[in-house]
């Protein structure tokens, strides 16, 4: 019974850090994607799978459309001002999920709440894995890659107020750091 019962957890085990994107799709919360549901999770991959465009009718009767799906990474616009990429992190005991959730304020301003998750979608401390200083009145949208387990960050304060008057002044130019995932932390490049 020892031995079936090693057996099983080594199976379990092997399974869960051979997961694909296509098969954590299914399982994302509700919570992280609010306005899709279980059935366009699944619809996402066929649609890509068959050459059509993977655009679903979301709960809002809008579209989302999945732009991007590889092993490890997928691409999800939810709706015209937001998006959501999900990354899959190779650690030596497993795989750890990166979600980042993007928000578009304009054309050149975004803003993204990232978050790190086990494969059972259990949240850990992102600043864990991921060290930031928080800047006033900054907005930081992530990009993270199709091909590799970087993570781009890219600063901009969309506006300021000029000290001489109540005018806002031009924007600064936006700073963009890249992230590279060493299978324990993000480390800056």
């Amino acid at each position: 019974m020892k031995k079936l019962l090693t057996l099983l957890s080594l199976l379990f085990a092997a399974t869960a850090s051979a997961q694909s994107m296509r098969e954590v799709l299914p399982t994302i919360p509700d919570s992280l994607c609010r306005l899709l549901t279980r059935n366009n999770l699944l619809d996402f991959p066929d649609y890509l799978d068959t050459q059509m465009k993977a655009e679903v009718r979301n709960r809002l009767g809008g579209n989302s459309e999945m732009k991007t799906l590889t092993d490890d990474y997928t691409l999800i616009q939810v709706s015209e001002s937001s998006t959501l990429q999900f990354k899959l992190l190779p650690t030596s005991k497993s795989k750890l999920i990166l979600a980042a959730h993007t928000y578009f304020l304009n054309d050149s301003i975004a803003d993204s709440k990232l978050s790190i998750y086990d494969l059972s979608w259990k949240q850990l401390p992102t600043e864990k894995y991921l060290k930031l200083t928080a800047q006033p009145n900054t907005v930081v949208q992530a990009v993270l890659s199709s091909s590799t387990t970087d993570l781009q960050l890219r600063s901009a304060k969309p506006f300021q107020l000029s000290p001489a008057s109540d005018e806002p002044a031009p924007a600064p130019t936006p700073t963009t750091a890249t992230y590279h995932w060493n299978g324990k932390v993000f480390k800056n490049k």
